[in-house]
């Protein structure tokens, strides 16, 4: 799981699209909340330390690990709560809204931090907004188109792992 999640940041094209968060998500569905956090801490600490522009500050790079580390406990509580029984269009709103949630949190962390390091907190937070919106918009969209039916299989294969 992790290597998927790091395949999908180390091939993004787009600015701000991303598919690791909804690989760690998954991975909580799969896998439970720790090992799910686990992949989560682990490929975003990878990615800030391998990063093709180099290796981000500490304190950016603790932000990154943090902010997406809640991914993988998020996708075993949603999975844990029966989501994955229920109906695809209602599955659908909630990993959207669940998309949108963590990748707010996500953004918020590491525009803290930045503007923290920078001693530019308030312009930081105001010009991460578009990005931030359109960071959002695409890990919505991609939880409701993709999340959805990946997360009834994922949680068949949890259920064979377990037994």
């Amino acid at each position: 799981m992790v290597t998927a999640g790091l395949t999908g940041v180390y091939a993004e094209t787009i600015p701000n699209f991303e598919v690791l968060t909804l690989v760690v998500f998954l991975s909580g569905v799969l896998l439970g909340a720790r090992w799910g956090a686990m992949v989560g801490a682990l490929s975003m600490l990878a990615y800030s330390l391998l990063n093709p522009y180099g290796p981000a500050h500490p304190l950016i790079t603790l932000s990154q690990v943090t902010g997406e580390l809640v991914a993988g406990p998020c996708g075993a509580a949603l999975v844990a709560a029966g989501m994955a029984a229920r109906p695809a269009a209602e599955r659908a709103v909630v990993l959207a809204v669940a998309g949108a949630l963590l990748t707010a949190w996500f953004d918020l962390l590491t525009n803290l931090a930045t503007g923290l390091l920078f001693g530019q907190l308030r312009l930081t937070l105001i010009g991460g907004i578009p990005f931030a919106l359109w960071h959002i918009g695409t890990n919505v969209a991609l939880f409701a188109a993709l999340g959805t039916p990946l997360m009834v299989v994922f949680a068949r294969y949890r259920a064979r792992l377990s037994s």
